[in-house]
């Protein structure tokens, strides 16, 4: 769970911000035993969060390889129909044999059991080969239900993976950019409390508001 509630970039904003603070009041922190060793620390930190990739990029991906993924299975359906028109000739739609080839669902078919069902045609559809020849089906129209069968699982697992990639990717943004915020707000707490009776201005430096905008909210209107 993200522990701040305003955006990533603000967050690095914030972040560069408040080590430029430091920076400038280096010789009031050393006290405290928080220098330019803590300050680039953190600042490489904010630097390397900032070149992490960000889930648009990969949401963006993820929506290509789909788009992908549901063309070749269209690709793998259309396939599949010219076989089933073949055998709808030969034996009728209501016969069992039609039915052992278990497309009845196709147009609406998971991609999980999309895979099946090809696996399926091809197999029975070699066994009626010799029945179906009259009809025009040929080893090639099996060979490209295979092919696209192929082709169709192998996106299939790249769109899981690439999901599993963005999960993966954006759990360890939101724990890094949490480690951020944690440091941020222990060293400008220590900010404020060094200013906190001496300087204002100073003191105001050090302040992070943990809300959407990162700044103070607006005070209700009084009634």
């Amino acid at each position: 769970m993200r522990i701040y509630n305003f955006s990533d970039a603000k967050l690095l904003e914030l972040g560069n911000e408040k080590i430029a603070f430091m920076r400038r009041d280096a010789e009031a922190f050393a006290a405290y035993r928080l220098n330019e060793t803590k300050f680039s620390e953190l600042e490489t930190k904010v630097n390397d969060f900032s070149n992490l990739i960000t889930d648009i990029e990969t949401s963006t991906e993820q929506v290509q390889i789909t788009q992908q993924k549901n063309a070749k299975g269209e690709e793998l359906r259309n396939a599949i129909r010219a076989v089933m028109t073949r055998a709808a000739q030969k034996y009728g739609m209501d016969s069992a044999r039609y039915a052992n080839y278990g497309t009845d669902t196709l147009s609406r078919q998971s991609d999980a059991d999309l895979l099946v069902t090809a696996k399926r045609v091809v197999r029975v559809g070699t066994a009626n080969l010799n029945d179906l020849q009259n009809e025009g089906l040929q080893q090639s129209h099996l060979d490209t239900v295979n092919t696209l069968n192929n082709e169709f699982n192998s996106l299939f697992i790249e769109q899981k993976m690439k999901i599993s990639d963005r999960d993966i990717q954006q759990e360890d943004r939101v724990e890094d950019g949490n480690e951020i915020y944690l440091l941020l707000t222990k060293y400008t707490q220590t900010g404020q409390d060094i200013w906190e009776s001496s300087d204002v201005a100073k003191y105001n430096d050090y302040i992070i508001y943990n809300t959407p905008s990162g700044e103070e909210l607006p005070e209700e209107p009084k009634i």
